[in-house]
């Protein structure tokens, strides 16, 4: 078999195929700015491409957040991208959302863009994630020669390694990110493979010079790259076996070495702003949160979820996909500690290192990173962030191969491992559609199907009347809420122009039973595409549906009749587009049909022992009281049998002896704040009406109560029959025990 055929067969090259295809989709996916800092970092290559020097060792926000960062990555991608157009204006790309994770806790996709956009990508900023790209394929190969040191008789090892470290989600997210942070795993895993290697195979020519070199390297390249010099040490310490003359002249030369490459930075900064670590600017961002003590179990649960889960600039709730990867994690974190204390069973060695010093060394490093993460990085920030675990990926990856081999029997292990791996490579494949692009497609395309409520409204802009939106409809997507609840309306829109400023998309719930001041009982704005569409920049002619979940006030009132009010405000100034019919009449307020807000689910109805209007309406219960001054008070309690499609009138009517009448009540339950067609099954409804009769000493004795609901505006009364099903007279119910001065109380339940 040539050469080309035999490496066409190895794993290794399809492994690497894989990588770059995936990590391609890990680098389109996410709009520019969306991953942690990207924003700072970009601005850092900006600023030398513009300037052709370092910047100064400061912080602000925006673009120059990241001037604080050692140079080496920055240079280089300038260099390389030097041909590359950036002449999009900066004012467009840093647009904040405003809305940005002002969402209902565990839902994911919602508002989870930092930046407004288009432009989706630059040039340079695909570029410069491409770059990273290319370090972290450098890492994952690393991370397969040093298993291979490890493991010489067993290829499966060094290719799960490099599948479990490379397919990493969280890696591959960070390792397509225009920042520094795959450039020092590489450097990292190139340090540490060199280390393996001397203690594995001994000495070798200019070993001291590529391991002071590359550490110096990674000390320009980001700050945490420093801690890979003690770690060289300790290595070394147990490669020469303790403090021999050997030992102290190969550290002589690596730091030599090392202050020679990546030295003058440091010094730069010592000279030039007496912050040689760029300590004081770095404190600069930190927010201090106490003692370990008091935050050790929160910063391990946000470093767990945030290494294995999070791809995201925000904080967001992990779905199956993470749950299942951090499960992965507990369980080869669990087999990485047990190795020690596995390395012989029933008589077979599953470990390729005799005395431990290997995998002492390999553990080392995440140990190493884990420590300075808790006691130092995370007490200045608000939590813990996984990522920063990154430059010990490599033995990690190394470690949990190591783990899976010697969990199992031996019949067992290449099973073990090649599940735990592909399980791992499948996690990483996944990713990017099932946990990435929702977060910035939260919308869905609207197809011309209907919805439940087409008011067909067009917004446009004052004075001129351009068309910006055409309001399609909108759905509720619940029959209910209740105080302090979400309820989920989809609002449809088709974009029709664009706006100078981008405007958000408002829905309201409104009690509606007083036309002249509507009271809002919850609301909720956004930016058009929950965030990722905004008005100044959404593409013409895509029609797009928006699910948004909108709070309910816990103070609203039960039971009422929301109505949905929808509209767009420009967020600074409060001014509200407006809003015309499809003939081009102006509207005030574009309100309709919502849904009710309870205080409890309806209860399940049962059979019915009142009377019952129109085969929907159960009355259950009257009661009536009199009060000062002769006013009465009548409870009606109603129950919904069925769903009501009107808004029925309730009257109450008071007569005399001779059927004239002294007082009554027209209008609908509750004073309008719940209609009947609002009423859902097994709903029940206690209104109460006051009446102020005219009474005489003729005929306060012989009063008779009448009460029903009819239609609006055909005055049609519903239908009445009592249990039995026999009609009542006028469709009507009378009570005729009615005496002045005297409270009474029928109970029509069974």
């Amino acid at each position: 078999m040539t050469q080309v055929g035999r490496a066409l067969r190895a794993p290794l090259l399809w492994l690497t195929v894989l990588y770059l295809l995936t990590g391609a989709a890990y680098a389109l996916l996410p709009p520019m700015f969306e991953k942690p800092d990207e924003d700072g970092h970009y601005g850092y290559v900006r600023y030398l491409r513009e300037h052709r020097v370092l910047p100064p060792l400061t912080f602000a926000e925006g673009f120059p957040s990241e001037y604080k960062q050692p140079p080496l990555y920055y240079l280089l991608v300038a260099a390389l991208t030097a041909p590359l157009p950036d002449d999009v204006e900066p004012e467009r790309l840093l647009p904040v959302n405003p809305y940005m994770d002002h969402t209902v806790p565990g839902v994911r996709n919602d508002n989870r863009n930092v930046f407004l956009h288009p432009p989706h990508l630059t040039p340079l900023t695909l570029a410069g994630r491409l770059v990273s790209l290319l370090f972290g394929l450098g890492t994952m190969l690393t991370t397969y020669k040093l298993a291979a040191l490890l493991f010489p008789a067993h290829p499966a090892v060094p290719l799960a390694a490099a599948a479990m470290a490379g397919f990493q989600p969280q890696f591959l997210y960070i390792a397509t990110a225009f920042n520094n942070d795959a450039p020092v795993a590489f450097l990292g895993a190139l340090v540490l493979t060199l280390l393996i290697y001397r203690l594995r195979r001994g000495p070798f020519p200019r070993f001291t010079l590529w391991v002071g070199g590359l550490l110096g390297l990674a000390a320009i390249t980001k700050v945490s790259g420093l801690v890979f010099l003690p770690l060289t040490g300790l290595a070394l310490l147990f490669i020469h076996r303790g403090f021999r003359r050997s030992f102290w002249r190969e550290v002589g030369v690596i730091l030599a070495v090392t202050v020679l490459v990546g030295g003058w930075w440091y010094a730069r900064n010592a000279l030039v702003y007496g912050d040689p670590l760029s300590v004081n600017v770095h404190a600069l961002t930190g927010a201090p949160s106490g003692p370990l003590s008091a935050r050790i179990w929160h910063d391990l649960c946000s470093l767990e979820h945030s290494f294995w889960a999070n791809l995201s600039r925000t904080f967001i709730a992990q779905n199956r996909l993470e749950r299942a990867l951090i499960w992965w994690g507990r369980i080869g974190s669990g087999a990485l500690l047990l190795t020690p204390l596995l390395r012989r069973r029933r008589g077979v060695d599953v470990s390729p290192d005799r005395d431990g010093t290997a995998w002492v060394i390999l553990a080392s490093w995440p140990t190493a990173f884990l420590t300075l993460l808790l006691l130092f990085w995370s007490r200045e920030g608000a939590w813990a962030y996984g990522r920063l675990l990154f430059p010990a990926l490599a033995p990690l990856g190394v470690l949990w191969a190591w783990g899976w081999w010697g969990l199992f029997p031996t019949r067992w292990r290449r099973v073990a491992l090649a599940l735990a791996a592909g399980g791992m490579a499948l996690a990483g494949v996944v990713t990017p559609w099932v946990s990435i692009y929702p977060l910035y497609h939260p919308w869905r395309a609207w197809r011309g199907e209907s919805v439940t409520h087409s008011p067909d409204v067009r917004y446009v802009t004052p004075g001129k009347g351009a068309p910006i939106a055409r309001l399609i409809g909108y759905t509720v997507l619940e029959p209910y809420t209740e105080p302090g609840a979400y309820l989920p309306v989809e609002v449809c829109w088709e974009p029709l122009g664009h706006t100078d400023a981008p405007y958000a998309v408002f829905v309201h719930l409104l009690d509606l039973s007083r036309p002249d001041a509507p009271g809002v009982w919850g609301g909720r704005r956004s930016y058009p595409g929950l965030g990722n569409r905004p008005t100044d920049r959404w593409p013409l002619g895509e029609p797009f549906c928006d699910r948004m979940l909108v709070p309910v006030s816990p103070a609203a009132p039960t039971p009422l009749a929301a109505a949905v009010e929808i509209g767009l405000i420009e967020p600074e100034s409060g001014a509200r587009l407006p809003a015309i019919s499809a003939d081009g009449q102006p509207l005030d307020v574009v309100a309709g049909r919502g849904a009710p807000v309870l205080s409890a689910p309806p209860p399940k109805t049962g059979p019915p022992a009142g009377y019952i209007l129109d085969h929907t309406i159960e009355l259950q219960g009257l009661d009536w009281r009199w009060g000062e001054g002769g006013a009465l008070t009548v409870t009606l309690t109603w129950q919904s049998l069925r769903p009501v499609e009107y808004d029925a009138i309730t009257f109450v009517h008071l007569t005399g002896a001779a059927g004239e009448s002294l007082a009554q009540a027209d209008r609908q339950p509750l004073d309008g704040r719940f209609p009947t067609s609002y009423w859902l099954p097994g709903q029940v409804v206690t209104d109460v009406v006051h009446l102020t009769p005219s009474l005489s000493h003729e005929n306060e004795d012989a009063l008779t109560l009448g009460v029903g609901m009819y239609t609006w505006p055909a005055l049609d009364r519903l239908p009445v029959t009592d249990a039995n099903g026999v009609p009542q007279p006028d469709n009507v119910i009378l009570i005729s025990q009615v005496v002045f001065g005297h409270d009474g109380k029928i109970i029509l339940l069974p």
